[in-house]
């Protein structure tokens, strides 16, 4: 691990299939009012929520020149060490690195095999023992039910990249599905809770003493962003996926609240992203993606914080790196949301009906504080937080626009009320 290997830092592209497929989602979605679905804002929730003055968490980020990667590693530890002083780890402490592995499409519709790299050799400098790696896939290419099995995650993560930084490193792989079923353990959310029943969690949180996830920055058509607070469902057993995917109304909230399950919170040290390319729409798997001159890296112990900053990001990158075809094309169908989950829970697990699966709510985004899932952490809160510090470690000439757009979403008392 003393030399940094050589990530080429090309933007993925779209297979013609890939192409075909959307384009025929893209006219039926033409077709479909945005009326159809209900819309939430939460704008109404905000205008009526307090300033917790106390609460003030810190996200850190830097600056990563296009291109630049092999030797922009000091940046990301630097980026890191100012949302961190890693007080949490002592010398031979296990941990855990929950990657983003929905499918096995490259960086960044999964994590940047750059900053995974870059995470385990600062880790290893820190003084961690045992480095675990691993996640398992979304549903739609790996499925392990009770008794059948298809697809692998580590075969997704050997074809993202990924598998390969870990052997190099001489981290482990772990996905959980490999574990066993039953190796899956009932849990719930610490507090009240949108979940009607246990959700079953990997066994594999136990096994450590830290949990860092390391993401992306991307859109999701049914959740509008994915990032760290989502990245938490990556831990259940597929039944669990089934229940979080037919959960209406409460979609949004539960899968924040997978990160409030006691195993994971009182692990989970860090959250950090890497945001030199952004699936700016679609997602998460497919669609537009970006490759702005100047790329985020975005670091915080607080997934809140974290949050708001790589959804300012997903937003700068739709408004300013994403043309307008793809705004029309790709970035429509997340008007159809509810109709594609519908669609999705009746092909995945075949029993139910289309009809049956609940409807969910069609969140327009704009004001980034009233989406469900940061309203639902808010709340849990007390309300709004008094101010979200972030530090920016290389600031230059080059990044003040940018910066002056990402903190008028994230860092003025009343942006939020707005």
């Amino acid at each position: 691990m003393d030399r940094l290997p050589n990530f080429p830092d090309r933007p993925a592209t779209l297979s013609r299939r890939d192409l075909i497929k959307l384009g025929g989602l893209a006219a039926c979605s033409m077709v479909i009012p945005a009326c159809a679905h209900r819309i939430k804002t939460g704008e109404n929730d905000i205008a009526t929520m307090t300033m917790v003055e106390a609460w003030n968490p810190l996200v850190a980020s830097s600056y990563i020149p296009k291109g630049e990667k092999e030797g922009a590693y000091d940046l990301f530890k630097k980026a890191v060490e100012a949302s961190t002083d890693f007080s949490w780890l002592s010398t031979g402490d296990s941990v855990l690195i929950k990657l983003a592995l929905n499918s096995a499409n490259p960086y960044p519709a999964t994590t940047d095999p750059w900053s995974l790299y870059s995470m385990i050799t600062l880790l290893r400098e820190k003084g961690a023992g045992r480095i675990f790696v691993g996640d398992s896939s979304g549903v739609e290419s790996v499925h392990w039910q009770k008794d059948k099995k298809r697809g692998s995650s580590r075969e997704n993560c050997r074809k993202a990249g990924l598998l390969q930084v870990i052997e190099q490193t001489g981290a482990e792989a772990v996905f959980f599905e490999e574990k066993g079923y039953d190796t899956f353990v009932p849990m719930e959310p610490e507090g009240p809770h949108h979940w009607k029943e246990p959700v079953f969690v990997t066994s594999t949180v136990y096994d450590v003493d830290h949990i860092i996830y390391l993401a992306r920055v991307s859109s999701h058509v049914m959740g509008d962003i994915t990032s760290g607070m989502k990245i938490g469902v990556g831990f259940l057993r597929e039944d669990s996926r089934k229940v979080f995917h037919c959960g209406g109304d409460s979609f949004y909230n539960m899968y924040e609240e997978i990160n409030q399950i006691p195993a994971i919170k009182s692990r989970l040290r860090l959250i950090v992203s890497s945001g030199t390319k952004v699936l700016s729409t679609f997602g998460p798997d497919n669609g537009h993606i970006t490759y702005p001159d100047t790329g985020l890296v975005i670091s915080s112990e607080d997934i809140f914080a974290h949050e708001i900053l790589a959804y300012s990001w997903l937003l700068h990158n739709r408004e300013f790196e994403t043309g307008f075809f793809d705004v029309g094309i790709t970035g429509r169908f997340t008007k159809i949301r509810s109709l594609i989950n519908k669609g999705f829970v009746s092909y995945i697990w075949k029993e139910g009906s289309f009809i049956n699966t609940p409807s969910m709510p069609l969140f327009i985004p704009g004001n980034i504080f009233a989406h469900p899932s940061i309203m639902n952490a808010m709340k849990r809160n007390g309300g709004l937080p008094g101010q979200i510090q972030w530090e920016q470690v290389n600031p230059s000439d080059k990044t003040i626009v940018m910066a002056r757009y990402i903190e008028g979403k994230i860092l003025t008392r009343d942006s939020a009320k707005v």
